[in-house]
């Protein structure tokens, strides 16, 4: 073997276990058990006023009930709430469905890919994942019509997360939107550029957001040409990227704030649309 193979080989086998451990992590995440996480309250973790400040229950109130759930979104509606989110992805029937991943696995011992399998075939799968999930036997694969009728009797904005990437899908939803007359209401957020040039094309006026780990240039270059409001990781917003987006006069929003620290430090930034699993509204 010759000197520089070794080399390479050298530098080439830590990476090739780095990548397997990262794999792992991102499985573990993704498709590990999701157990419930301590509530705080916004008036115990902060000097801010609330009326000032915009909380979004994140997957209905995720830390104590099983995220993305009828169940999740009921509970949350109890409480003071600006907006609840969900995530949607669209089946071979054409329903809009909630759950965050497309692989099923991530809250169900079945697997699958939920955007090649009915809603018929979902809906008669239970839930095994989730917070206290025992407490919840028949938790389930809901609707997004039914997310939206639990926002509208609670009085509460509906946030909805677009994960699918299929733009041809765009105007079915945005059926399901007007039909129930939210259009003014609702704020559509994804991470897909395309998908919110395509709402953005058809519903003008809808408040969209682009979601980003990181701030950057290019991502706020697009949220200004789309007129897209920016939903960017807390963890990750560094102060100078998010004058940025207040110098540009877009909306700032971030996700996802459980901790007294990062709510102080948000709000010390200007960011007033904070999305929690763990924060109440009291």
């Amino acid at each position: 073997m010759k000197k520089g193979t070794k080399k390479f080989l050298g530098f080439a086998i830590p990476a090739t276990v780095l990548g397997i451990v990262a794999r792992k992590k991102y499985v573990d995440i993704r498709y590990g058990v999701k157990g419930p996480k301590p509530i705080i309250t916004f008036t115990e973790s902060t000097d801010a006023k609330l009326d000032e400040i915009h909380l979004t229950a994140h997957r209905g109130l995720s830390s104590i009930v099983p995220e993305n759930t009828i169940e999740a979104f009921k509970e949350a509606a109890k409480h003071n709430y600006y907006a609840l989110e969900c995530d949607v992805h669209c089946t071979t029937d054409n329903k809009w469905v909630i759950i965050h991943d497309y692989m099923l696995q991530s809250m169900a011992k079945e697997k699958g890919d939920v955007k090649k399998m009915s809603y018929e075939t979902l809906s008669k799968v239970k839930f095994t994942n989730g917070a206290n999930i025992e407490d919840y036997p028949d938790a389930t694969v809901c609707l997004v019509e039914d997310f939206i009728e639990i926002c509208k009797e609670a009085n509460i904005r509906p946030m909805i997360e677009v994960k699918d990437k299929r733009v041809e899908k765009v105007a079915d939803l945005l059926e399901i939107i007007r039909k129930y007359d939210i259009e003014k209401d609702v704020i559509l957020i994804s991470f897909h550029a395309p998908v919110l040039r395509e709402f953005r094309n058809l519903s003008p006026n809808m408040e969209l957001w682009y979601l980003m780990h990181t701030i950057t240039d290019e991502k706020l270059q697009e949220c200004i040409e789309n007129g897209n409001g920016v939903a960017f990781e807390a963890k990750r917003g560094k102060p100078e990227m998010i004058q940025k987006i207040h110098d540009n006069n877009l909306t700032a929003a971030c996700w996802t704030v459980d901790t007294k620290e990062m709510l102080n430090n948000m709000i010390a930034n200007g960011v007033k649309y904070i999305t929690t699993n763990a924060i109440l509204p009291e």
